[in-house]
C-alpha cells in the first residue's frame, strides 16, 4: 500500500507539500495527511465501536471526520429489514469501522465514548 504524505490546512481544506508548514491563504498551521493508493474496495475496515443509538454513532463518526479519519457506519440487520432507525428498535445496534491502519488512532480520539 503505497502511501503519500502530504500537509492539509484545517480550514481551506487544501493539500501542501509536506514542507510547507503554514497555510498561504489562512495563516494557520497545516496538519498531517495521508493519502492512501488503495482503492476502497482493497481497504481492511475494523470495527471499533458499537453504539445503541444512531446518535452516539454520528457523533462519533464527526469526531473521526474532524480528525481526519476515514468512517462507515453499519447498522444491524433488524434496522435495514424494517428500514427503522437503530436507536428506536430495542437492542438495535450500529457499528463504527475505520481503516486497519487508523484504528488505533480512532480508539485513542474516541477513548471517552468507548466507556
Amino acid at each position: 500500500m503505497e502511501k503519500i504524505d502530504l500537509k492539509y490546512c484545517p480550514e481551506c481544506h487544501t493539500e501542501f507539500k509536506p514542507q510547507v508548514e503554514i497555510c498561504s491563504d489562512c495563516n494557520v498551521t497545516l496538519v498531517n495527511v495521508k493519502i492512501s493508493k488503495e482503492p476502497l474496495a482493497e481497504i481492511k475496515w475494523v470495527q471499533v465501536k458499537e453504539f445503541s443509538g444512531k446518535l452516539f454513532a454520528e457523533m462519533a463518526g464527526e469526531i473521526l471526520t474532524n480528525n481526519h479519519i476515514p468512517y462507515f457506519l453499519k447498522s444491524d440487520w433488524l434496522s435495514v429489514s424494517h428500514i427503522v432507525s437503530a436507536a428506536t428498535i430495542p437492542g438495535g445496534s450500529i457499528k463504527l469501522f475505520v481503516p486497519e491502519d487508523s484504528q488505533t488512532s480512532a480508539e485513542n480520539i474516541l477513548m471517552d465514548l468507548m466507556d
